[in-house]
């Protein structure tokens, strides 16, 4: 992942945001969430189909003093 933008500010109440990330977690599997263009697409066996598909992690920031959270693809 980029080296995170440490220059923003909360569009909510104009605070400094801290850089940070969500956890996605699965059976047995934590992992940073990523975005994938498109609708999604089911498959049994996985969930869903991702084979060629691009996935770019999700970067999520948190409002130092109203704790809004804004995720931005990191690409």
């Amino acid at each position: 992942m980029s080296e995170p933008n440490r220059s923003l500010t909360c569009p909510r109440c104009s605070a400094g945001m801290e850089p940070g990330y969500i956890i996605d977690q699965g059976h047995g599997t934590r992992t940073v969430p990523k975005w994938v263009a498109g609708q999604p697409r089911t498959s049994i066996w996985t969930g869903l189909k991702l084979r060629g598909l691009d996935q770019i992690k999700v970067a999520t920031y948190r409002c130092r003093r109203c704790n809004y959270l804004e995720s931005y693809a990191a690409g």
